[in-house]
């Protein structure tokens, strides 16, 4: 796990920084996005978004995305770092990719909120305008406590609960405190490649 792994710049000098692969951990973000298995390495490699990983061999690890904090894991010191992710994640549906342009799993609900971890309770964050949360009501500082009927007090439990039901577009029952009242919303989710805009010509 923790051998020297060369990380290849995403800069267009196309450098070469050393770097120690340190933890293989899942890691859920605020954006509705969670990820197993990512790698996390430092030091922290300045243009890290796009970069290759490597490992001693010269085979490809993983492609980079994110600047942690926390790059050692729970319990350690906190030390910057970065994100990648591992390349063995697109083998398992590179011929749908190729086939359809996406994979059937990344068709799931998307609500459109930004939650974080706050004395073992989940707060939201923001709330995308016109995007489901925010037409079924949802108002930063809400505390999610359910989805579908499943507690959750982690962002991992979060959207895990979330997708556990991958049709993309249903209606999502969450049971949330607002003002220290208990309530309960429905949100009707959607599909969220229908909410992105397409490059035109390609």
């Amino acid at each position: 796990m923790e051998a020297p792994a060369p990380g290849i710049s995403g800069g267009a000098e196309g450098q070469v920084q050393p770097v120690q692969l340190v933890s293989r951990r899942a890691f859920a973000g605020s954006w509705e996005y969670h990820i197993e298995g990512a790698l996390y390495t430092v030091p922290q490699a300045r243009d890290h978004s796009g970069a290759a990983l490597f490992d001693a061999r010269g085979e490809l690890l993983g492609v980079g995305s994110l600047v942690v904090p926390d790059a050692l894991g729970p319990g350690r010191p906190r030390t910057v770092g970065n994100l990648f992710v591992p390349v063995d994640l697109l083998k398992p549906i590179l011929a749908e990719l190729r086939q359809r342009g996406r994979s059937q799993a990344s068709a799931r609900p998307w609500l459109g909120l930004n939650c974080v971890e706050r004395d073992g309770e989940l707060h939201v964050l923001r709330v995308t305008d016109d995007s489901p949360a925010d037409v079924a009501g949802l108002q930063p500082g809400d505390r999610i406590r359910r989805v579908d009927g499943t507690r959750v007090a982690q962002l991992s439990q979060l959207w895990r609960a979330l997708w556990a039901d991958s049709r993309a577009e249903r209606a999502v029952a969450l049971e949330i405190e607002r003002d220290g009242r208990p309530m309960n919303v429905t949100v009707q989710a959607v599909d969220r490649e229908k909410t992105l805009r397409r490059a035109q010509g390609i």
